[in-house]
């Protein structure tokens, strides 16, 4: 209550490994646990109307989640929050684990942005892990192939090998003349911060 912008984020594994065994449920069951989230969404904005909310699903495990199904649900969840361009929602395509090479993630993306019927109404977001060391070069080709949001963290931290290293991925951008438009005066200033408060050290060689 009194926040003036807010994403809340929903998700909910959707690969047919989670359906099997977290969920016990077939593919309608798993798009009506995705609907009930989005309305309970809807609802709970509704509540706070002085936030401008800005709302974001992810068919989590979505890099081995059938494509066709990743975009039902997708469909499903969009059709509760009727995003428009003037309002649009974000959809996160994850590569929650690492599955695979930076090309193979990016074909996945372009397939659904060519095949998602509200494609102006939606944000895509990719949020790449780095279970293979590839999260910097599969977020670039998924930029290419349509993206239009990366989430990354400092320096990679995140669970397991981590997540996308957003300073690297930002810093990559500069010389192919888009700006990412974060500061990098006081990086080391930024390090020092990061090692005392997380006790972890920056790996030696990292690329800037």
């Amino acid at each position: 209550k009194g926040v003036k912008r807010a994403i809340p984020h929903l998700y909910n594994a959707t690969a047919p490994i989670f359906r099997k065994v977290v969920f016990g449920l077939d593919r309608a069951g798993l798009i009506e646990l995705a609907l009930h989230g989005a309305r309970l969404f809807v609802e709970c904005a509704a509540a706070q109307p002085d936030t401008d909310w800005i709302f974001e699903y992810s068919p989590e495990t979505f890099c081995f989640t059938e494509l066709d199904f990743a975009l039902e649900v997708c469909e499903a969840v969009l059709d509760i929050w009727q995003p428009t361009p003037e309002r649009k929602a974000i959809l996160n395509l994850p590569a929650t684990v690492e599955v695979a090479t930076p090309n193979v993630y990016a074909d996945q993306i372009e397939w659904f942005c060519r095949h998602l019927s509200r494609r102006d109404a939606v944000v895509i977001s990719v949020h790449p892990h780095n279970d293979r060391g590839t999260a910097v070069g599969a977020a670039e080709l998924a930029l290419l192939a349509g993206a239009d949001r990366v989430e990354g963290t400092l320096f990679g931290n995140g669970e397991r090998t981590g997540n996308l290293d957003g300073m690297t991925m930002a810093l990559n951008m500069y010389p192919q003349g888009v700006d990412p438009r974060l500061a990098f005066f006081f990086l080391p200033d930024i390090v020092d911060d990061y090692e005392s408060m997380h006790g972890m050290n920056l790996h030696p060689r990292p690329p800037y």
